[in-house]
């Protein structure tokens, strides 16, 4: 990858610089579009959209119950709703999701290079980025998806426990893709520049906090093992943390615990209930798990006399210790600090570092044959990413067809056509996307949360009296509860097609399609 002076002025200069903006730019639609983002709104943009759009005025979001509770990611709300005032043009979160995704792109080719000089010769970067965006394609995780299972999705990627940088929708955790711009800073010797990114991603996400510690503390000993002096380190290491003070703040007034049961019983929840799946070692602990670890140990193997050695040395140490403390103890304080989630840096940069010694390998093997056919080999290449990427926006294009055909469309589109002030929605608890479809409350729904512990209980509270309802297996039941929730606020009910309670009295139909049933409570005199 070329390095482009900071200073240039002259015109061949600039024409350097306009022609690698655009290199840049191809590639980064490229690999977007070969990626595959999900459609808008997909899993956890459902939570972390709610707040920043309630704050923009959508629909009457602001009247959501979760929606006034405290905002784990206040950074990111604020640049969703400034985003929707200034241009209320959903796609625009896919243009932001792209420019997170080139950021990652060429952070990972970036490392690379200054490692091995992968960008010096042509048909090395093009082999190289071809086989870069191949492993991260759409159309491949469908074949491991097809071939396996979904824990095998990211597996070139994503760390373990489900979690990722990048991820297929934009929100908060797709910012910790600058935790990779920041190790590439480093290892270019621009130190104070890498301490920027360690600031953003976690005030972004507050979950990135361990992550950019880590990388703080190993940037503070590296410099300290170069000059033997401490000034230099103690000032990265205090600018990093006065940096991220406000947002650690805000993580620990929401976090604060209300009282000994209260956070106890909260994290209880959080662990065995709500994310066992991200939380909990036994149920991740997989085949996939043992070959991501493998490739992070190939990696520090092929790079332990560079200066990324002692950088991926202390992140597997660190989410090593710290896991098998967690296994041992079965603390769920721990569990929820992730400290596995460091896996999340630790495999794409190792599958970076292992692919790029592969090309480096191929091209001093058949260095003969890769001069003679180069103009072919990269033609090659060419064609093979522009197919990756027609395959992922055909994968994201099928993916938005299916969401946009899904039984409770029609439904929504019904409530979101007559918003009213006042009205609060039961809904099914696995209806996630109701909230940001249609721009109404619900009165809960399991897969967006609160974070704060006497929160948490309130959440659960209602997510147990709402499956109540859904789960009565007679109407008498099932109308019992119904006059529980109207004593709540809850003015509307979304039922499944003839479910056991549609006729109870306090119930009046407003819709009713193949799937879906709408009612408004409206309670005898």
């Amino acid at each position: 990858m070329s390095k482009i002076s900071r200073t240039a002025t002259n015109p061949k200069q600039n024409q350097v610089l306009g022609q690698s903006l655009v290199f840049i730019i191809i590639w980064s639609v490229l690999f977007t579009l070969a990626y595959a983002q999900a459609p808008l709104y997909t899993s956890n943009q459902n939570q972390y959209f709610l707040h920043g759009l309630a704050k923009a005025g959508f629909g009457y979001l602001n009247e959501d119950w979760l929606a006034t509770t405290l905002d784990p990611t206040p950074v990111f709300s604020a640049l969703i709703a400034a985003t929707y005032r200034i241009l209320p043009w959903p796609p625009i979160f896919y243009l932001y999701y792209a420019v997170l995704a080139g950021v990652y792109f060429f952070s990972l080719v970036g490392i690379a290079d200054e490692l091995f000089g992968i960008g010096d010769e042509r048909i090395k970067r093009w082999v190289y980025m071809t086989a870069f965006v191949g492993l991260h394609a759409g159309a491949s995780r469908f074949l491991f998806v097809r071939g396996f299972d979904e824990n095998w999705a990211y597996l070139f990627d994503g760390g373990v426990a489900g979690q990722r940088l990048l991820g297929a929708v934009l929100q908060p955790s797709t910012f910790g893709v600058l935790l990779l711009v920041s190790i590439y800073l480093f290892l270019r010797g621009k130190v104070v520049w890498a301490i920027v990114p360690l600031v953003i991603a976690p005030t972004v996400h507050p979950t990135y906090l361990l992550s950019a510690a880590v990388l703080t503390i190993g940037y503070m000993g590296m410099i300290f093992f170069d000059d033997k002096k401490v000034r230099r380190p103690l000032i990265i290491g205090g600018g990093a943390l006065v940096g991220v003070l406000p947002i650690l703040l805000n993580t620990a007034m929401i976090f604060d615990p209300t009282g000994p049961y209260f956070i106890s019983r909260a994290r209880e929840l959080l662990v065995d209930f709500r994310i066992p799946h991200h939380a909990d070692p036994a149920l991740w602990l997989d085949a996939t798990v043992a070959i991501k670890i493998t490739f992070i140990i190939m990696a520090i193997f092929l790079i332990r006399r560079t200066r990324l050695f002692p950088i991926l040395m202390l992140l597997f140490g660190t989410a090593t210790i710290l896991t098998l403390a967690q296994i041992l103890t079965k603390n769920n304080t721990l569990a929820l600090l992730f400290p596995w989630r460091l896996s999340t840096i630790l495999v794409p940069v190792s599958v970076s570092v292992i692919l790029a010694k592969l090309v480096i390998w191929l091209s001093v093997r058949f260095d003969a044959i890769l001069s003679q056919r180069a103009k072919i080999i990269i033609g090659v290449c060419m064609v093979s990413v522009v197919l990756m990427a027609l395959a992922g926006a055909g994968i994201s294009v099928i993916n938005g067809i299916q969401k946009a055909g899904s039984d409770d469309r029609e439904m929504m589109a019904y409530v979101a056509a007559n918003q009213d002030s006042g009205q609060e929605f039961l809904i099914p608890l696995h209806m996630q996307d109701f909230r940001l479809m249609t721009g109404m409350p619900a009165y809960v729904e399991f897969k967006s949360i609160p974070y704060k512990d006497t929160d948490i209980l309130e959440w659960y509270r209602r997510v147990s009296l709402a499956g109540k309802l859904y789960r009565a297996p007679y109407k008498r039941l099932g109308c019992a509860f119904i006059d529980d929730l109207y004593a709540e606020g809850v003015t509307r009910v979304v039922l499944p097609y003839d479910h056991v309670a549609k006729n109870c009295p306090i119930l009046d139909r407003q819709y009713v399609d193949l799937h879906y049933e709408v009612y408004a409570l409206s309670p005898l005199e």
